[in-house]
């Protein structure tokens, strides 16, 4: 079976050809797996891509302990990792300190923020880790921070729109990203204009709107607490993920602990995330949900939809 590589995995391939650092070689095959198509033909690709990946975590693990770790890299957890990034004093720890359980360093004086701070933040049945990162600016904004960002998930760019000059502010970090090569095709990035309970700060949220029409921009106030619960939804939408839950026939479906998939995954894709054999002993299944009625057998081609339940037969 051809492997019908993507554009997304050629251009990760050639970000890893281009790497010069350990992370970036990380970050690059990490992407590489994400972006490769999941079919038959290319098992083998994928299962290469894996060992990489390990060697590649056993260099970094024993560069650390040369002490020579890598001060931006975050270990993933949960449904997708996100990077919230800004310049000084834009809003980017009080965001997530107030989405997540995170332990962030709120202060008035610029830099408070040393390192990166993860942290947790819950989406109706999946838990989403934001990751506040240090400010970035002209003179502080290394190969290696860019490198982490390029590796997420997703970013959220925070700007603090009770200053008249937000949209020059924006433009400079949006320059930066830029020339940092820290944006990767697939990744999705939001404006976030924070602050909003301040004197001014509506009508400068309005005016980033019309300089930046192309930008998806989130209006909140970690203060006053406003906004903050539609944030949650949004990254969500923007991840390019859905929820599935695999149930045992005759029982109900526990959605407790779904399971997370690419949109355009398969009942294959579900199979093989949940088990090798299960992908190769599967001969039907059935689905709830997207289905055109509910328990109707499909094949392991079957793409599935946010919110299914699937039951296998083997």
């Amino acid at each position: 079976m051809p492997a019908n590589l993507t554009p997304q995995y050629i251009e990760a391939e050639e970000a890893y050809k281009r790497a010069t650092t350990p992370e970036d070689r990380l970050a690059a095959l990490e992407n590489m797996l994400r972006c490769i198509p999941k079919h038959k033909g290319t098992e083998k690709m994928q299962a290469d891509i894996k060992k990489r990946i390990a060697r590649a975590r056993e260099e970094g693990r024993a560069a650390a302990k040369k002490g020579r770790p890598d001060p931006y890299r975050v270990e993933r957890e949960g449904a997708a990792q996100v990077f919230v990034v800004g310049p000084p004093n834009s809003g980017k720890s009080s965001l997530v300190g107030a989405l997540t359980n995170a332990r962030v360093v709120v202060a008035e004086y610029p830099f408070a923020t040393t390192s990166p701070v993860p942290g947790m933040m819950r989406f109706e049945n999946i838990l989403i880790q934001l990751v506040d990162m240090p400010p970035m600016t002209r003179d502080m904004f290394p190969p290696a921070m860019a490198a982490a960002i390029r590796a997420s998930d997703g970013l959220l760019v925070t700007v603090d729109v009770s200053s008249d000059d937000c949209a020059d502010v924006l433009e400079e970090c949006l320059t930066l990203l830029d020339e940092g090569r820290a944006i990767r095709e697939g990744q999705f990035m939001s404006v976030v204009a924070t602050k909003l309970d301040l004197p001014g700060a509506a009508d400068n949220a309005d005016i980033l709107a019309d300089v930046f029409p192309g930008r998806q921009l989130l209006r909140v106030s970690a203060a006053a607490r406003a906004g903050l619960d539609l944030v949650p939804g949004h990254v969500f939408g923007n991840l390019g993920i859905i929820r599935v839950c695999s149930k045992p026939p005759g029982k109900p479906a526990d959605w407790n602990a779904p399971f997370v998939l690419k949109k355009g995954d398969t009942v294959g894709d579900l199979a093989r995330a949940i088990h090798k054999d299960l992908y190769a002993n599967m001969k039907t299944a059935r689905v709830w949900g997207s289905a055109k009625f509910d328990g109707q057998s499909v094949p392991r081609e079957y793409v599935l939809s946010d919110g299914d339940i699937v039951e296998f037969r083997t």
